[in-house]
């Protein structure tokens, strides 16, 4: 009698886009499933994603997907940022945050309590990119949430949560620009203190952890913690024989990951900060709104047609873009008028938009003092124009692009089997020779320092 064949599922939550794979036990994708987050809101006010609509969808696609197949386990990753605050009573006050609602109303205040950078090697960012900066703002604008509340959980903890009715923390979420963890010491922060939460903290457990069980169509999937997404991403590479290398995610945000960047060399105020992998390591990061500014800047443009950009020396002397068309990085926000590139071809002004988000990045892994091997990640992957350009800039270095190019979905599947080594596809990226990039990145530069662009 042939054994049955087990899968498993991973849940990506993406901040626009929501993935679920039903991954083989080889580790090899069978199927994809997409929908979307939405929001609603707290008492009219607060903006928050709607999690609960999550789940509702992810409910019904797990009944489903069973019917036809064995599952054996499930895990989420999600994209930092994101609370839920759960009553006495196992009922939902808040789920969950939305970064992007203004929760920085009270920074001025916030910042005074705040732990020193080489403690927690995070900036105070915008909005509510900081956890610790939306818990102040609840307290000094809803009390009541945390009054009512008996336990606080990271966005995959409270899928993990609804799907198997346990409470727990993990490490790569917390840690990551929270103002939650004190790097130095290995230990929360003395933020967590004065913001009077501890006990509303969950224990913390590891990211692969079995912390439950549910039953789906009388059969039984197993829950796992969960882990933060750019976290899994990295972990992908991470748990592979490929080692000292930078890693570029790529999605709404760019992240770099290098691990040989040193703690001291991070800046506050160039958006660097450091994460913490799942094994409880630090990993020093950068980060700008890569995929937001790059969709802005179609929009803006009114750019119609991407599969064949022109970019010559002429168009780089007389044309250029400049930082930034996103919150968050190291850049302050544009002040350029666009009306000039608005009148080029749709060939030309893409060639540009491919080349400003290469400079960006470029700069990026500069300050992150990259000088080994280069991963891409993500959608980044499939622009060929970006891939040539940064590879002409960093000809010192070899890139190599993940061909899977879903490396959070299969960096969280990992988790399933986390002795296992996993092996990776890349590709090696060629350079375009045509052009010195560098000497015109040199000018885009100077051009920059001299505006007053780069944040102070």
């Amino acid at each position: 009698m042939q054994k049955e064949t087990h899968f498993n599922v991973v849940l990506d939550i993406g901040k626009t886009n929501v993935k679920l794979y039903l991954i083989h036990k080889n580790n090899s994708v069978v199927k994809i499933f997409k929908t979307k987050q939405k929001v609603h809101f707290y008492k009219r006010k607060i903006k928050l994603l709607d999690a609960p609509q999550l789940i509702d969808w992810l409910s019904k696609k797990l009944k489903m997907i069973s019917k036809k197949h064995s599952l054996n386990k499930f895990v989420c990753t999600a994209h930092a940022g994101s609370m839920a605050f759960i009553d006495e009573k196992d009922k939902e006050i808040i789920a969950v945050t939305d970064y992007e609602y203004q929760f920085d109303k009270f920074a001025k205040e916030y910042k005074k309590i705040l732990p020193s950078f080489n403690k927690t090697y995070t900036p105070l960012l915008e909005g509510g990119l900081n956890l610790g900066q939306q818990i102040y703002f609840l307290s000094k604008q809803f009390p009541e949430v945390l009054k009512k509340t008996k336990f606080i959980l990271s966005y995959p903890q409270y899928i993990s949560w609804k799907l198997s009715n346990t409470f727990s923390s993990e490490i790569s979420y917390i840690g990551c620009h929270s103002h939650f963890w004190n790097h130095s010491s290995s230990k929360y922060s003395s933020i967590i203190n004065k913001l009077k939460i501890r006990k509303k903290l969950p224990a913390i457990r590891k990211a692969w952890e079995i912390i439950g069980k549910i039953k789906i169509n009388n059969k039984v999937l197993k829950i796992l913690n969960g882990v933060h997404d750019s976290n899994a991403s990295y972990f992908y590479f991470k748990n592979s024989n490929f080692k000292k290398f930078t890693h570029i995610s790529s999605g709404t945000w760019y992240i770099i990951f290098n691990q040989k960047t040193k703690l001291k060399e991070l800046k506050a105020n160039l958006d660097m900060l450091c994460n913490i992998d799942v094994f409880g390591n630090t990993v020093p990061t950068m980060r700008f709104m890569g995929g937001r500014e790059f969709d802005e800047l179609i929009k803006k443009l009114k750019i119609t047609t991407t599969n064949k950009p022109s970019i010559t020396k002429d168009l780089l002397k007389k044309y250029v873009i400049y930082p930034s068309f996103a919150s968050a990085g190291p850049f302050k926000k544009s002040t350029q008028s666009l009306n000039l590139i608005k009148k080029l071809s749709n060939a030309e002004k893409y060639g540009l938009v491919c080349i400003y988000i290469t400079f960006v990045l470029h700069f990026c892994l500069n300050a992150m003092n990259s000088n080994n091997n280069i991963i891409l990640d993500g959608p980044i992957t499939k622009n060929n124009t970006i891939i040539k350009i940064l590879s002409s800039l960093r000809s010192k270095q070899k890139i190599y692009i993940n061909s899977k190019e879903i490396g959070t979905g299969l960096g969280a599947s990992i988790l399933f089997n986390i002795k296992m080594k996993n092996n990776l596809f890349l590709i090696k990226a060629l350079p375009d020779k045509k052009i010195n990039y560098e000497h015109y990145y040199d000018l885009w530069l100077n051009q920059i320092k001299e505006k007053k662009l780069v944040n102070t």
